[in-house]
């Protein structure tokens, strides 16, 4: 697609560049200024089509260390300050998200969320998300990072048969292999943790289905919905799910209050130190999610998240405590990263070989 647009840039110039060089042949004045006109066209043609080369990497980089960030404060407010208001700190997010991007749309492109097409496709987007959210706050309360960033793995699993079901797209044999390991070394890990959580390991499998549903459900919507941008299904779900966690942060108003009377003005002071960097970090992540599935794929998507959840292991283990494993639930920790590293790899020799396709076509 991208070189499709490419050569479309390039196809504009030829014109310009041709009846510049026959002015200039012809004596005509303004001969040497085309000439200069399609040099411009042509340079600006070429940094866009690098741009859109380089916008995948960038975009999932972007993901990656936004979901870090992102990770270790929520892992912190849920396990390490046990904060009770875990749906009100969710909706002061979504509520920062609309208004930032209120104030900087176009006016010529206003969000219409309140239209036939955006009604039609972009409820279960928001509410696959705000469960995504919910869910892995209390995940996070119930398991160590180790543990919840393998079962928060296991993500392309459900992402295949979503994207399947919904978009039709097929995975390869790598893929589907490295899946089965990430899958296995789970199980491994399940047997082999000390600290073993039912409720926990249920909560985060659930999280982890409903954000892979979320993200295929939102290339899905872009897929039917002509003109939608990552940055309108941000501003949607972020609109959308504020009537989700309205009411639910209502029904924790009781929990916080004790909460924070308890600790006095220190907590207070706390609440207000953590919401400023938890309410931009959740702005920027939802933007960089949506970045990356549109520049990539929701797969795609999943692969970063994969690759975050290395790095989040390593600052999990470092910053809140290491998980209590056996010898073989380290083994099925490994085992499960090995299989996100091959999935990873499978799904970059997938993209080389669909781009290689399309410069052939």
């Amino acid at each position: 697609m991208s070189v499709g647009g490419g050569g479309g840039g390039g196809g504009r110039q030829e014109p310009a560049a041709h009846e510049g060089a026959s002015a200039s042949s012809s004596g005509a004045p303004g001969g040497s200024s085309g000439g200069c006109d399609a040099a411009a066209g042509t340079s600006a043609g070429s940094l866009s089509a690098t741009w859109r080369r380089a916008e995948g990497w960038v975009s999932a980089g972007a993901y990656i260390l936004t979901s870090l960030a992102m990770t270790s404060l929520t892992k912190y407010a849920a396990s390490v300050w046990r904060f009770p208001g875990s749906s009100l700190l969710l909706l002061v997010e979504c509520i920062a998200t609309v208004v930032a991007l209120l104030v900087q749309a176009p006016k010529d492109r206003p969000y219409r969320p309140l239209s036939g097409s955006i009604l039609r496709h972009l409820p279960l987007v928001t509410l696959s998300k705000a469960l995504n959210m919910y869910l892995s706050f209390l995940a996070m309360k119930r398991t160590s990072l180790p543990v919840y960033n393998v079962l928060k793995r296991l993500q392309p699993v459900y992402a295949l048969l979503q994207d399947w079901v919904i978009r039709g797209s097929v995975a390869t044999g790598w893929e589907a292999g490295g899946i089965a390991v990430m899958c296995f070394g789970t199980a491994i890990t399940g047997v082999g943790d000390l600290d073993f959580d039912l409720v926990g390991y249920g909560v985060a499998l659930a999280a982890a289905a409903c954000q892979s549903l979320y993200l295929v459900l939102a290339r899905h919507a872009q897929d039917n919905v002509s003109g939608l941008t990552h940055v309108d299904l941000l501003f949607y779900t972020a609109f959308y799910n504020c009537a989700i966690f309205l009411p639910l942060s209502l029904a924790e108003l009781p929990d916080v209050q004790t909460f924070l009377a308890a600790g006095g003005e220190g907590e207070l002071r706390r609440l207000i130190y953590f919401l400023v960097p938890y309410v931009l970090l959740g702005a920027l992540l939802n933007y960089a999610t949506f970045w990356c599935t549109a520049a990539n794929s929701p797969l795609s998507t999943a692969v970063a998240g994969n690759a975050k959840g290395i790095l989040s292991t390593l600052v999990g283990l470092v910053s809140f405590g290491g998980a209590h494993f056996t010898a073989l639930g380290w083994i099925g920790l490994l085992g499960n990263t090995a299989g996100g590293v091959v999935y990873s790899a499978a799904q970059a020799i997938k993209k080389r070989s669909a781009v290689a396709k399309e410069k052939r076509t």
